[in-house]
């Protein structure tokens, strides 16, 4: 029992970080549908499938992305989704509250362009690590924003059901090829897995044929038929893809001994790439024998019409033969064979000499690898996070000691208390005007409500900064914007606008 619970806990333990980073991938969709839109627009359209929806949109995106070989434009997807939400949800088209909705939807699959981050416990180092994934990705081209789905969410999607009428080795192989393009080359290994599967099924189905062939030739045709319709009409295709992956790969080992990178990354790339060429060799392998298969198919199906025009014989019927000529030799066709058989098997004494002198071949060690340790990455996004959040809790916190003081205060005022208490350096920072541009997303704030159900990233921080306030002077706050009418928007001497007016509410 010691022994068996032993190798329990150890399996526990060396596959839970394995399972949880195959989990990520599922995380985004249950948010998605545990966060539905019963907070937009009042519940206005909370009857609509969030779960629907985003698989109706990465099924889009597969389509454009791959087999399209495009990326997606925010023009194109509006287009789509308004034609899906009409189609089938019967909302009634209002173009402005559609294109509120529509962006809405794509915020929250996008995470506003923020990675979906999913927390889980390391027991191997006992501490909490978080999965990153994203299910769209976007990249700037040709003066416009493209956006293509990531591997992640072609890998959710492919576990869901595969896509209909497509060689599963193709989906693979576009899988591989994000993989390869996001240098996560561990996890094309896994796709090249898959992969080998998937070619091992067909040799064995072609084996089946065969078999069935040798049985009963219009069953075993039958079958071929089926199996070349299903199976091998991709070929071409798929021989397409493997040698596209492969040039990724080159080019990535270049680029790798290019910038030097470290050692455990070469050998990521060298086994990748040395997994790829054994998949192409299978692949090809399969291809030789289904060609095979086909010429021993055309001699089965020749020979097969060749027999129809002779007649069946057995034993009964040379017996009657026999009897009717009053003959026994009639029967030595059949018997003959029998009586011919070699039964004493014979052994070539110049063969013990060689079995004597047969040396065993001796057993090689391996070589030692020590035990490698692990590095903690710090992502670019992640250090972007931070500083947004930190930058956006200041500038909140000043807004909000701000409305305590004084019941109201317009934009020009609050311009002019941050550059006294950042400087004019605040003009230069980017965050500065998003968080402003966040700020106007919603003309009400309460702070209270905020705290239990933040909605966006900005209201997150709100929350945060709420719990951490020891004298809970922000616990009941409530303020309301409004923004003034492009008659009443004025410009100070000193270049501020004052187009917009907070004001508290209560207290």
């Amino acid at each position: 029992m010691r022994t068996g619970s032993h190798i329990l806990i150890h399996d526990i333990i060396d596959e839970h970080e394995e399972r949880m980073v195959n989990l990520k991938r599922y995380y985004p969709f249950f948010r998605l549908c545990d966060h539905s839109l019963g907070q937009f627009k009042e519940g206005r359209y909370e009857g609509i499938d969030m779960g629907y929806v985003t698989m109706s949109v990465l099924r889009f995106f597969i389509e454009e992305n791959n087999f399209n070989n495009t990326a997606v434009v925010y023009s194109r997807y509006e287009d789509f989704l308004r034609q899906l939400l009409l189609r089938d949800f019967g909302l009634a088209e209002n173009p402005e509250e559609i294109r509120e909705l529509i962006q809405y939807i794509f915020d929250k699959i996008t995470n506003e362009g923020r990675p979906f981050v999913f927390d889980y416990f390391d027991p191997k180092s006992r501490t909490m690590k978080a999965g990153r994934t994203r299910l769209i990705e976007s990249s700037y081209r040709d003066g416009e924003i493209g956006y293509t789905i990531s591997s992640d969410g072609i890998a959710f999607y492919l576990d869901t059901k595969e896509t209909k009428d497509e060689s599963k080795i193709s989906i693979q192989q576009i899988l591989l090829e994000k993989m390869i393009r996001s240098r996560n080359f561990k996890g094309g290994v896994d796709v090249i897995r898959r992969i080998n599967s998937e070619v091992s099924r067909l040799i064995l189905q072609q084996g089946e044929i065969v078999t069935l062939l040798s049985h009963n030739i219009f069953e075993g045709m039958k079958a071929l038929e089926d199996f070349s319709e299903k199976g091998l009409k991709w070929f071409q295709e798929e021989q397409k893809l493997f040698d596209e992956n492969q040039e990724l790969v080159k080019k990535a080992l270049t680029q790798a001994q290019e910038e030097n990178c470290g050692h455990q990354a070469m050998e990521e790339i060298y086994y990748l790439n040395q997994e790829l060429k054994k998949s192409m060799d299978r692949h090809e392998a399969l291809l030789a024998a289904c060609t095979e298969l086909q010429v021993q198919a055309d001699e089965l199906m020749l020979k097969a019409k060749r027999s129809r025009f002779r007649r069946s014989l057995d034993f009964s019927d040379l017996l009657r033969l026999a009897m009717d000529r009053d003959d026994i030799r009639v029967l030595e066709a059949m018997t003959a064979p029998l009586f011919g058989l070699k039964i004493k098997k014979t052994f070539q004494l110049g063969r013990l000499e060689e079995l004597l002198t047969c040396s065993s071949v001796e057993s090689e060690d391996g070589e030692a690898v020590s035990a490698g340790e692990e590095e903690t990455y710090v992502f670019e996004d992640e250090m972007e996070d931070e500083r947004i959040r930190h930058n956006d809790m200041l500038l909140l916190q000043t807004l909000f000691d701000t409305l305590i003081h004084k019941r109201s205060v317009d934009l020009k005022e609050l311009h002019s208390l941050y550059v006294m208490k950042f400087t004019e350096n605040i003009l230069k920072n980017g965050d500065y005007y998003a968080f402003l541009a966040h700020l106007s997303q919603k003309s009400r704030y309460d702070l209270a409500e905020i705290r239990d159900n933040p909605d966006t990233f900005l209201e997150e921080i709100m929350a945060e900064l709420v719990m951490k306030d020891r004298k809970k002077e922000y616990e009941d706050l409530k303020f309301t914007l409004e923004f003034l009418p492009e008659e009443r928007i004025a410009v100070g001497p000193d270049g501020y606008l004052t187009g917009i007016h907070f004001e508290r509410q209560g207290m």
